[in-house]
């Protein structure tokens, strides 16, 4: 029997070409795998990236529904801005017209009274919502030429007229006199904290002087 090769070999060039049949199905398998991980990777991204699509948009219409409403209500305010300015005229004139020495109280800035021996007085604001809390300085100056026992009450008043507080100076509730007596010339300054019954916002006051 004749073999184109020789018995000898034959059986070297069988196993050399299972080695190459091995090694090239490694490959492939390897490969496959390859393109397995790459589509998975590939499809994850584009998964991503849809996701991340949809979020901006979703937040692009939130967005704009915000500023919409932010537009509706800045809109609703302007319309509504010239009754309310109105409104707060016609309480002030019926505050006025009720109470006519009602004086709007402004923090932070001397209010000028030249009444009697008051001079000016000064209100200033702490805190906030119902923990704020107002006090003041009162300014006296005794032009005359008498001297003066400074009896003053402070009365105050909400957005409506309605009184909201009382503060006393220099006198006690018995009536007992509290302040030193003033002489001629002489100017002296009184600082005190406002005492509301109510939580209401003080916006006006007035005096009450004692002779």
């Amino acid at each position: 029997m004749h073999y184109n090769e020789s018995s000898d070999d034959y059986p070297y060039h069988r196993s050399r070409r299972h080695r190459s049949r091995s090694r090239s199905g490694g490959r492939d398998s390897s490969k496959f795998k390859l393109i397995v991980i790459l589509a998975v990777c590939f499809a994850f991204e584009s998964m991503y990236l849809l996701f991340s699509y949809i979020s901006m948009n979703m937040l692009e219409y939130e967005n704009l529904d915000l500023n919409l409403a932010e537009r509706k209500q800045t809109q609703e305010l302007e319309t509504l801005r010239p009754e309310f300015k109105k409104l707060g005229s016609d309480i002030a004139m019926l505050n006025e017209s009720r109470l006519p020495d009602l004086i709007p109280l402004e923090v932070d800035k001397v209010i000028e009274m030249d009444k009697d021996y008051v001079k000016n007085i000064v209100f200033t604001a702490s805190g906030k919502g119902e923990d704020k809390h107002y006090e003041y300085k009162m300014v006296m100056h005794n032009s005359t030429l008498n001297l003066i026992h400074p009896q003053v009450d402070i009365l105050f008043f909400d957005q409506i007229g309605i009184q909201v507080g009382l503060s006393r100076l220099g006198v006690q509730k018995d009536g007992t006199p509290t302040l030193e007596v003033m002489e001629r010339g002489e100017i002296r300054s009184f600082s005190s904290q406002l005492e509301l019954t109510h939580t209401n916002t003080p916006n006006y006051f007035r005096l009450r002087i004692w002779h």
